[in-house]
């Protein structure tokens, strides 16, 4: 183990716990809006590059990587959509959720969903089901990215993975659970420019190793030709349904409620349109680059038994000691960035809905304790989870992606654009949404994840047509 890139990483820990501790100390946090969501003052951006950093996770470096590896440009489908997606949330959705949240004074997704039908039947019910998603789907989301923490430690330092997954799960649950969201951002903000750092350093110095990028471009096609192939190699049926996987996976990302609690801390829905210009472009370096990453790997390495740790084996092996460190705090700090930002979520539902439907009238100190405790607990379980390692870091967050994606985008993205959304539409959503995310990946894998749009669709639709408005309340009417 590297005494210089071990002597980095570790100050790079430090440096998160101690951004944590700084807003602990000097923040004042009375109530839990404060902690959860910044009191609604996050900039243009640390809100742009943490939106970015919080959904970027163990899937740009190391899932990402890996299908670079494996199938090249085909990739690029669910980029493309991804693109497409993020621009309908800044223009479309990201206005109004923002104006409506503080309105109604709503802290998650799963908050919002249920005070815009707190006078109807449909509100407790909503609440119920949608914090039972977001703690599955949460659940296995941290799971991965503890499994990409630990394997990245491994690769880069040397440890083992056991200690590995525990430092990483430490780190991360010191720092937001002393800190909150405004720990959180702040961290995201610095792991977003050390992501951009490693995402234009790592194929650069991989094509020069490779010879450039003519020399590059034909070791590709020698190696696999069909990697430099938007189709794989398919035709008819099986690239209809590779296609129609990446874009029903790329609709996930209506529903990130780690990704979209920036959208209710932002300052102003003023920024929003800046903001937008910020994170498309770094969305577009982090959905596009880490395929060519993986290209390269397939050249250098020709095969390995995990093309998930390509991009480890070339940070270590082609960079300086100090170098590599820097890059893998940066890449580490991706994963981190996800996992404080899911913590949170999952924290910030599961308490209020003890607030508001089991114990009413806490006291808001209690309540920013309880929060901070589920923190803690998440990151525990999210350990244990990467110790059982129930899949590929692919697998885990395609599944718990487009869960969220159906669960909570859909009916949110609804509420927001279509004013015969209903509370039974919503309520139909999130369990259709639920049901057939578990239901399409176990029943039918292989065309998991194209049925569960279809499905929720079907449910909210049909239920919001079959009811009448439920009188929700909205911006205009609080």
């Amino acid at each position: 183990m590297s005494i210089g890139l071990s002597l980095t990483f570790g100050l790079y820990l430090l440096v998160l716990v101690g951004i944590g501790v700084y807003f602990f100390l000097r923040t004042e946090t009375r109530r839990l809006t404060d902690y959860m969501l910044a009191g609604r003052d996050v900039g243009t951006w640390p809100l742009a590059l943490s939106e970015v950093a919080s959904v970027a996770s163990g899937w740009t470096f190391f899932a990402w990587v890996g299908v670079g590896f494996t199938t090249g440009l085909h990739g690029l489908w669910f980029s493309m959509a991804m693109l497409v997606v993020v621009l309908f949330l800044y223009r479309y959705v990201a206005p109004t959720f923002r104006r409506q949240s503080e309105a109604l004074d709503s802290q998650t997704v799963v908050d919002h969903l249920a005070l815009v039908f707190r006078d109807s039947p449909w509100g407790p019910r909503i609440r119920w089901t949608a914090t039972l998603a977001v703690v599955v789907f949460m659940a296995s989301y941290i799971g991965a990215q503890i499994i990409a923490v630990g394997e990245a430690m491994e690769t880069g330092l040397g440890l083992n993975y056991a200690v590995s997954v525990g430092a990483g799960g430490l780190a991360v649950a010191l720092y937001t659970t002393l800190g909150g969201f405004d720990a959180s951002v702040w961290t995201d903000f610095v792991q977003g420019l050390l992501v951009i750092l490693a995402a234009l350093a790592l194929p650069l110095v991989a094509i020069a190793e490779i010879g450039g990028w003519g020399a590059f471009v034909t070791a590709v096609r020698a190696a696999d030709p069909t990697l430099l192939s938007m189709t794989a190699g398919q035709t008819g049926t099986a690239l209809a349904l590779s296609v129609g996987s990446w874009l029903a996976f790329a609709l996930g990302a209506l529903g990130q409620p780690h990704g979209l609690m920036r959208f209710q801390a932002i300052r102003s829905e003023r920024l929003l349109s800046r903001a937008s210009v910020i994170a498309l472009a770094f969305q577009a370096l982090r959905l596009t680059v880490p395929l060519f990453i993986g290209m390269a790997g397939r050249v250098l390495y020709g095969s390995m038994n995990d093309p998930e740790s390509a991009a480890m084996e070339m940070m270590v092996q082609l960079f300086p000691d100090w170098f590599a460190g820097l890059l893998l705090a940066g890449i580490i700090g991706a994963v981190l960035s996800t996992s404080d930002s899911m913590m949170l979520v999952t924290s910030a539902d599961l308490t209020r809905l003890y607030e508001t439907q089991l114990a009413g009238g806490v006291l808001p100190a209690r309540m920013i304790r309880l929060g901070r405790g589920i923190v803690g607990v998440m990151a525990l379980l999210g350990v244990g989870l990467a110790y059982w390692r129930p899949g590929t870091i692919f697998d885990i967050i395609e599944f718990a992606f487009v869960g969220l994606g159906a669960t909570l985008g859909l009916p949110l993205a609804f509420l927001v654009l279509w004013p015969r959304t209903t509370g039974a539409g919503v309520f139909a959503a999130v369990a259709a949404g639920l049901g057939s995310a578990v239901g399409n990946l176990y029943l039918s894998p292989a065309t998991f994840p194209i049925l569960v749009w279809p499905i929720t669709l079907t449910a909210f639709l049909g239920a919001s047509y079959a009811t009448a408005p439920s009188s929700p309340v909205t911006a205009s009417s609080s």
